[in-house]
């Protein structure tokens, strides 16, 4: 990893915090960056318990949780140049990760994998 790549994932880690802070839930694990091979979004499954079902996210929900966030819009802003997959991995009506995928493994030598626990009651 060169000091480029290290400093941008180190920014992508605080953003991150800063996501888990404003979208996530009150929870242990409000937001997560995950570094990894895994080729896309669905394929990410793993990271997920077994019974959570994968979605597809709407552009525009995601474009209102962008708006809500502005260190979420600030991510995207600077993996901007690599292919982002947005969905949700849902655990019930009320229960869910908002997650955001991009292939960035070319660019960072990895993939990354943004998730942020949401609970709406």
């Amino acid at each position: 990893m060169n000091p480029e790549q290290f400093d941008l994932i180190n920014r992508l880690f605080q953003l991150t915090f800063q996501i888990g802070d404003r979208l996530g839930c009150e929870s242990s694990d409000p937001a997560q960056l995950l570094l990894t091979d895994r080729p896309g979004l669905e394929a990410s499954h793993l990271y997920f318990p077994f019974d959570y079902v994968y979605e597809d996210l709407d552009p525009e929900v995601w474009a209102n949780y962008a708006a809500e966030v502005p260190a979420l819009s600030q991510m995207a802003d600077l993996l901007q140049s690599y292919p982002l997959t947005r969905g949700i991995y849902r655990q019930d009506e009320v229960s869910w990760w908002i997650c955001a995928f991009w292939m960035a493994q070319e660019g960072l030598g990895t993939n990354v994998l943004l998730r942020a626990h949401r609970v709406e009651t």
